[in-house]
């Protein structure tokens, strides 16, 4: 029988009806069944196939749904969870997935089960949506571009031979013209045989910095003594000492929704110990539901604030009574609490004590000044400074969203200073460090990993990185401020002239989450040529001139998944054919290597299996205290492969691997694998000392200082944790813009991406989060059509009001692909960065959780709920 997928690329003309089920029984396939009202329940009439709610017949696919291979395959975006995903293959097509049974479940050994978005991975890989050719924008040419039209214009089918030459044509004339400085290009794509490397073959282009995910976090935080921003996952304890603590604090924290997968197992387990847990949020938000959480309110972006009077008010417990405050751990593993401790490096007589008493600004921190700024109660913060005294088992765990604020660099040094003065840090049932993605409530060194692809790096010759903030100001102003690399390397801050006259994008979302929309749109607008890679019509594809359409990594010879909890590692096979004309982003970059002169075999000496196998032969396990190879790989399974390499003996052989589909440690109670975070370091501090320059905690740093100063972005901060208010925020709100938006993260989507799946839809709508009491004063109702707006644009969404957000706190879930009306005065998809600026400050984070708005009724057209409205199809 000829497949399925087989009739459908054959057609050169195929409709939203047929694509979408291309994978057989799209309504029913997936365990949880089917969801009906915005589900794509449609049929197959040119095949023969008939689904979903209408007529089946003895073609059916969906008649036997055991029938087939069970193969491993990617759950590969952004989510924070890696799960197990696999899905069953029958002639081409995929008509089932499931998650992991590939051992009985257990607390020791959890199975890696995924969350709603990887089960409905096959309705996006078989999308209606999807991109199926190259494609050019109808009024582009490269004599008259016509770039006011991007965002506007219809589009026309090219081929691919036509789309590499007008690529090629486009970067060598800029090239050859302007010189490597005027190409701007970004890449979020981890694996090494990406479609930039013949940029930087041709001389490199402008990258970009950015805070993103990790905010402040990403200012070197081993100078204050904490592991570096890769390594956070080696700051707290593994999940079996959460067992023995009797508080876990989660601040800056919602893995319910940001960490999914088997993340909130760990948490769970503890709570079912006796563990409890303090959720410290603007919101009593999911996980503190799930948790049965004391819930702290605190507005976002006043944290420092809020921990700064935590610490005032240990010390006057303390005074009155003792055993509050560790001096002893302060003494010995810290520098700069008091006058008698500082570093040597110190240039000034300042310390962080002496400030929180009041001794500089008359002002002493108490819980009352900082109840005025965070709205939390004071008997709360009193409550929670005796709380995580040193007489008590706690553990401090935060995410990273307090840090993704605008004038949040204290943020990190604030929280480890409230670790530091428990003493909650290097012993069993205490803890200070990150509860984030796929590590949350599981912390240590990852026990299995995979290798290096060893693809010959090819590097950038241009040294220009922007700012992500301010990058759309930049490029319409022609110049900005280079610091270097604000999240690795930076340095005293240079005027540079900037003349963009190309955009490139791969494998991220740039012009949707970074902030400034409104601006960036502009700014796409302004030059002369974009184009990108895209498996959709996503915002930054609907934007440029020529659309390279890119598989998915069902489509691929495979990988192993990015990222998941220390103890699991996960790899994938191809699943499928690529769908359509779409190539690998290797097959673009060699065809763009060879429209540009360039040697293609040069530019990517590995092939994409290849570099594969290499990752298969250096992954490694822990055992005896090392890490041992993985994979036992033959002979044979490198001949079958067709790849180099030599035979080696390891714990699983290859063919069982892949079947598998991933390699999980089993753990138990007291194994070798067991970790207390910084455990040699409170052992002997001399002979482990931290990676700061004193070797120590770092509650005075005057790297961190200098180096804020010589960025040039604000001089406000001090060594030590000390409040200002924000540049925007709560304390910098007008009576024309009162309210403070912030981003949560939020199950739909990962970031931007899955935000166009139907049944993702519908299950989790697109609101806005309102309070009750604010929603009362303007008369607002859930369901209600809403416009929230400042100084940077308008958004539309429909109200959730909520009695458990905190008043004058809009929230709004972060990723909703933009959709401006006709006027573009209104995005009616209501996407966050619409909304957040281009204010910069201290190390020019990416303040998504701390800007200010205002909101009303919304009086246009009602919206229609987004699983109702018409997917991006491009009928070419």
């Amino acid at each position: 029988m000829t497949g399925l997928l087989d009739k459908v690329r054959a057609s050169s003309e195929v409709s939203r009806r047929s694509f979408v089920k291309a994978s057989a029984v799209a309504s029913a396939a997936l365990a949880t069944g089917a969801m009906a009202g915005c589900s794509n329940k449609v049929g197959m009439a040119d095949t023969g196939v008939v689904t979903g709610d209408e007529n089946t017949s003895e073609t059916d696919y969906g008649r036997n749904l055991t029938e087939g291979a069970w193969v491993s395959a990617a759950c590969w975006h952004n989510c924070g969870g890696r799960c197990m995903n696999k899905v069953l293959v029958r002639d081409g097509v995929v008509i089932r997935q499931k998650s992991d049974d590939t051992h009985e479940d257990s607390a020791d050994y959890p199975q890696q089960r995924g969350c709603v978005r990887g089960r409905s991975q096959r309705m996006q890989v078989f999308g209606a949506d999807r991109l199926k050719y190259p494609m050019k924008r109808k009024n582009w040419s490269p004599e008259e571009p016509h770039g006011e039209l991007r965002g506007k214009d219809e589009w026309e089918r090219i081929s691919w031979d036509e789309a590499f030459k007008y690529v090629g044509d486009q970067l060598k004339r800029a090239y050859d013209t302007y010189g490597p400085r005027s190409i701007l290009a970004h890449s979020g794509s981890y694996v090494s045989y990406n479609a930039m490397r013949p940029l930087l073959a041709l001389g490199g282009y402008v990258g970009i910095t950015d805070t993103t995910s990790m905010g402040t976090y990403n200012l070197d935080t081993t100078k204050l003594g904490l592991p570096s921003k890769d390594g956070g996952a080696a700051s707290s304890n593994d999940r079996y000492d959460m067992l023995n603590a009797e508080t876990i604090v989660l601040q800056g924290c919602n893995p319910a929704w940001a960490s999914a997968g088997s993340t909130c197992l760990s948490f769970l387990n503890a709570k079912a110990a006796g563990v409890s847990f303090v959720v410290i949020a603007p919101s009593y938000n999911a996980t503190a539901q799930l948790l049965n959480a004391r819930w702290i309110p605190l507005r976002a972006g006043t944290d420092t604030a809020f921990m700064i009077a935590v610490a005032y008010e240990m010390v006057k417990l303390d005074e009155e009574r003792g055993d509050v405050v560790d001096w002893d751990f302060l003494n010995t593993y810290c520098v700069g609490f008091d006058a008698e401790h500082m570093p040597a490096d110190a240039t000034t007589n300042e310390n962080f004590k002496d400030y929180i008493l009041g001794a500089y600004d008359g002002t002493p921190k108490t819980a009352e000044w900082a109840s005025e700024i965070c709205g939390t109660p004071v008997e709360d913060i009193r409550w929670y400074a005796e709380a995580i005294g040193k007489q008590h088992k706690v553990m401090l765990l935060h995410s990273y969203s307090f840090a993704r604020c605008h004038d949040s660099e204290d943020v990190p040094q604030m929280f480890m200073t409230l670790g530091a003065m428990g003493g909650h840090f290097g012993k069993s049932g205490h803890a200070c460090g990150t509860a984030y993605y796929a590590q949350a409530g599981n912390g240590g060194p990852s026990l299995v990993a995979a290798g290096m692809a060893n693809v010959p790096p090819i590097d950038n010759g241009v040294d220009d990185l922007v700012a992500g903030p301010i990058l759309w100001k930049s490029v319409l102003e022609k110049k900005y401020p280079f610091v270097g690399n604000i999240c690795a390397v930076t340095q005293p801050r240079e005027e540079r002239d900037l003349d963009i006259h190309v955009i490139f994008w791969e494998h991220s979302a740039r012009l949707q989450t970074t902030p400034d929309l409104v601006r960036g749109i502009e700014a796409h607008r302004a030059v002369d040529f974009v184009f990108c890679n895209a498996q959709f019509l996503t915002t930054q594809a609907k934007y440029s001139d020529i659309v390279l359409p890119v598989t998915t990594e069902w489509e691929r010879p495979g990988r192993f998944g990015q990222l998941s909890n220390r103890e699991t590692l996960l790899i994938y096979s191809q699943v499928i054919e690529p769908l359509f004309e779409a190539k690998t982003d290797q097959e673009i970059g060699r065809g763009i290597a060879e429209a540009c002169g360039l040697d293609p075999d040069e530019v990517y000496p590995l092939s994409e299996k290849q570099q594969f196998m290499n990752e298969i032969l250096g992954a490694t396990v822990a055992e005896g205290g090392e890490m041992v190879p993985l994979v036992t790989v033959t002979a044979d399974d490198l001949a079958s492969w067709e790849c180099e390499g030599e035979p080696q003996e390891g714990k699983v052989p290859l063919a069982e691997f892949m079947e598998r589909g991933s390699y999980q440690v089993e753990r138990s109670a007291g194994d070798e694998h067991s970790f207390i975070a910084y455990a040699d370091f409170v052992a002997d501090p001399v002979a482990n000392p931290l990676p700061s320059n004193s070797g120590k905690f770092e509650i005075y740093c005057q790297w961190k200082k200098d180096t804020l100063d010589s960025l040039g972005f604000s001089s406000n901060f001090k060594p030590y944790p000390s409040y200002h208010p924000a540049v925007e925020g709560w304390e910098t709100r007008s009576d024309e813009y009162p309210y403070v938006v912030y981003n949560p993260h939020y199950y739909r989507r990962s970031h931007s991406v899955y935000d166009n799946v139907t049944w993702l839809r519908e299950a989790w709508p697109n609101p806005v989060f309102i309070s009750a009491q604010d929603a009362a004063d303007k008369g607002i109702q859930t369901g209600d059509d809403v416009v929230v707006y400042n100084a940077y644009g308008k958004i539309v969404r429909t109200a959730s009001v909520l009695q458990t957000l905190m008043p004058g706190m809009v929230g709004l879930p972060h990723g909703a692909w933009v959709d401006f009306d006709e006027s573009e005065e209104y995005d009616l998809g209501g996407a966050d960065n619409v909304l957040c600026g281009p204010t910069v400050s201290g190390m020019a984070v990416s303040g998504y959780n701390n800007y200010n708005c205002n909101f009303e009724k919304y009086t246009g057209e009602p919206l229609v709920p987004d699983c109702e409205q018409p997917q991006r199809i491009i009928e070419l």
